[in-house]
């Protein structure tokens, strides 16, 4: 009986690390963007915003001063949190003319963490209340 207690207590201890331990390294937070260079993208076309868990994604095509056109996409944060800051899943659609502020990618070119659309009306979305780029935290 003792034996069998052990081995429950153990195996409620491992799996209470395990749960946390996933937990805890799900969330990467701003780790894989560059916080300290916003890249601004103007006249960006949307081509899909997806309104999704575990965030919501926004695709558009940019063009350089050549006219050649670059893909992007933009990572933003959960729909439930940035519904708190006036989005829904109707703020962006295909077809719309933005400026795009972003973090860009450390390894990925044309990828990035969205800091602010803003909107051809001048309607500003941002996707963090925050104003220190995740420098104080590491959000």
């Amino acid at each position: 009986m003792r034996a069998f207690r052990t081995l429950c207590g153990m195996s409620a201890v491992f799996g209470g690390i395990l749960a946390f331990g996933c937990a805890a390294s799900a969330h990467h937070g701003s780790a894989s963007y560059k916080t300290d260079n916003v890249v601004v993208l103007r006249h960006a076309t949307v081509t899909q915003f997806l309104w999704a868990n575990p965030h919501a994604m926004v695709s558009f095509d940019v063009k350089d001063e050549n006219g050649n056109v670059s893909h992007w996409v933009g990572e933003a944060g959960s729909p439930s949190a940035i519904r708190l800051l006036g989005w829904n899943k109707n703020s962006v659609r295909p077809g719309d003319v933005v400026t795009v502020q972003l973090y860009p990618s450390k390894f990925e070119n044309a990828v990035g963490r969205v800091d602010a659309i803003v909107l051809a009306d001048g309607t500003t979305l941002k996707n963090s209340p925050r104003t220190d780029r995740g420098e104080i935290s590491r959000y």
